[in-house]
């Protein structure tokens, strides 16, 4: 079993999509909208993502989707996504891609633990943290 985080937009889900895309240099493996289901939905509605799947790396998927129109999207919780990475190029590469338009909590730097650590808040309101294993 493997947890996939879930991201739910309030109507941007599509340029989040495409920003975590290019950071990750992630595949977009599925895109469904709105219009294409049975559900009902407003016309200006119709072109939103209903579900996307976007892997990356080893593996890793994010599922990515604009809320139904109306619900309320916070990014005020208790979640933050966190990244493993064991290259410090690629790490600080997805860590600058991540941090345009957004704002950085904790510089990527070396820490006391010996790996190479940062966290941010992305343009979307995402907060993620990045850890490289630094080779010993």
């Amino acid at each position: 079993m493997k947890p996939v985080p879930y991201l739910n937009f309030a109507g941007n889900a599509e340029e989040a999509l495409n920003f975590y895309k290019e950071a990750l240099s992630g595949e977009i493996l599925m895109i469904t909208r709105y219009g294409d289901s049975p559900m009902v939905s407003d016309e200006d509605w119709k072109q939103k993502l209903m579900h996307s799947r976007l892997q990356f790396g080893d593996g890793n998927m994010i599922m990515i989707s604009d809320t139904m129109k109306g619900n309320i999207v916070s990014t005020n919780g208790n979640i933050q996504l966190s990244l493993g990475l064991k290259e410090e190029e690629k790490t600080k590469t997805i860590f600058d891609k991540l941090a345009e338009g957004g704002k950085v909590t904790m510089p990527l730097a070396k820490q006391f633990w010996g790996d190479v650590f940062g966290m941010l808040q992305d343009k979307f309101g995402v907060s993620w943290m990045l850890n490289c294993e630094v080779k010993k």
